[in-house]
């Protein structure tokens, strides 16, 4: 048996419209400027800050701040400095004011210094948390409840040399840890961002390091990462399956380095061809991930597909252990703005997990094919008396079935992961979100673990305190 009768449909959810967009790329001219590009393309009314968050996600790693104010025209910017808030650029809408498509930079060439100096920026978040999951199954107890608080501070650094048009630049993120659920290998204190880039400014650069890649499925206010509602109702048996993103090779490697080509043809038009190779410990590791955003403001469209490739560094046989991930995804978005935005998305992936001890045969528990599909909605319902009051929502479902077959259905063995939640949250001067996010999620066991097929259900809420300088 084998993972590999749905990898054709791969090509039918994002490899189409990559290329398309493509061939629509090729039919412009790339152009360039020693002047900002993005000069007076901001919205009427529109706060002068901006914020950057990945993926994801609304993910919690990427956070960027509502910048300093920009000094006067006439003035040369100071060498070290708070990035201004043009180094956020916003040459289409990224979404209402505050909201998790705004703080996702959705693939655009930052932090944009035109200017040779140092910036430097940051967040910081502290999540309260309460979780209740109602077990099911031959379990001790019928329920479990946690209370848990964690955080992270991350402070950036980008040294940029320009000529206006021509530029290096390197960044360093610096992290501090407060009792993360997924806690970094190195403890308290690591970094996420560490590279080098060159190019020229709003047509293309050469990314070479430690970074997270183009996301093409974001979350909307909930299921940030880092968060204990991101993982659903698990148990001390069974975790179900974990939301696929288009993800083997989106976020930071641990190990492994990352060397892309981005590719800017037009303001609307965003490529990124990524590949990642080194060592996870006793595996090395490497992959190739083309992604495309298309975004015209109003509407967004995303795509990636990926391939990973591990393999042991031991040859020896006890010591094989060969695993191949492909999948891909895309998303399209829908921003109404100032009032509304929205978007849907769905990914599949194929995973061959050769056995440890035996070579060319798979490991039939590990293997499998996974699915995720979802959306989210943001509103600011009421934009004309409260603007920076934002309420959201978001379901996705996820399912993976190994290559086990159960000897009474005749069918594989799966697990399904249901997550919903709602939030709400308010951004105080700009500066300091205060978000709530109420969170269910229903999953689903039928594997080799579980004689008997059950379910858990989760709820939780949790209170995000996050400053963005």
């Amino acid at each position: 048996m084998s993972a590999r009768p749905i990898a054709k449909s791969l090509s039918c959810l994002v490899v189409v419209p990559f290329v398309s967009l493509i061939a629509l790329g090729a039919a412009r001219s790339a152009h360039a400027s020693d002047d900002d590009p993005f000069a007076g393309d901001a919205p009427a009314g529109a706060h002068p800050a901006a914020a950057t968050a990945p993926s994801g996600a609304a993910s919690a790693q990427s956070q960027g701040p509502p910048a300093a104010p920009e000094a006067p025209a006439n003035a040369e910017p100071p060498i070290i400095q708070e990035l201004p808030a043009s180094a956020y650029p916003e040459s289409n809408t990224r979404g209402l004011y505050g909201s998790s498509l705004w703080l996702d930079m959705q693939g655009l060439q930052w932090p944009y210094t035109p200017h040779t100096g140092i910036g430097l920026s940051g967040y910081g978040w502290i999540d309260n948390m309460y979780r209740l999951v109602r077990l099911g199954g031959n379990q001790p107890s019928d329920h479990t409840t946690k209370l848990f608080q964690q955080g992270r501070f991350l402070f950036r650094v980008t040294p940029t040399y320009t000529n206006g048009s021509w530029f290096v630049q390197a960044q360093a993120e610096i992290v501090a840890n407060k009792d993360q659920i997924n806690a970094q290998a190195n403890g308290l204190v690591d970094a996420d961002d560490v590279w080098v880039r060159t190019g020229v400014w709003q047509q293309w650069d050469l990314t070479v390091g430690r970074f997270q890649a183009f996301d093409v499925y974001p979350l909307g206010m909930g299921l940030d990462l880092n968060s204990d509602e991101r993982l659903g109702a698990y148990d001390a048996s069974n975790t179900p399956p974990v939301l696929y993103a288009a993800d083997f090779l989106l976020y930071r490697p641990s190990g492994p380095g990352n060397v892309a080509v981005h590719v800017y043809p037009t303001r609307f038009l965003r490529f990124e061809l990524l590949g990642q190779y080194g060592n996870s410990g006793s595996e090395n590791v490497v992959g190739g991930r083309p992604a495309v955003i298309f975004d015209v403001g109003w509407l967004k469209l995303r795509g990636a597909v990926e391939y990973q490739y591990e393999f042991a560094q031991d040859p020896s046989p006890q010591s094989k252990n060969t695993i191949r991930n492909r999948g891909g995804g895309g998303s399209a978005q829908f921003v109404l703005a100032p009032y509304l935005e929205f978007g849907v998305n769905a990914a599949i992936n194929v995973i061959d997990v050769e056995n440890t001890q035996s070579a060319g045969m798979e490991n039939l528990s590990q293997s499998g094919n996974k699915s995720s599909f979802g959306g989210f909605v943001n509103a600011a319902p009421f934009h004309g008396f409260l603007p920076n009051f934002l309420i959201g929502g978001g379901l996705n479902f996820t399912s993976f079935h190994d290559l086990n077959v159960n000897a009474s259905t005749g069918s594989y063995e799966r697990s399904t992961n249901l997550q919903a939640f709602l939030a709400a949250q308010y951004l105080c001067y700009q500066q300091l979100f205060i978000k709530a996010v109420l969170g269910y999620a229903k999953s689903h066991f039928e594997n080799e673990n579980t004689p008997t097929p059950y379910d858990d259900d989760m709820y939780s809420l949790r209170v995000r305190l996050m400053y963005l300088f």
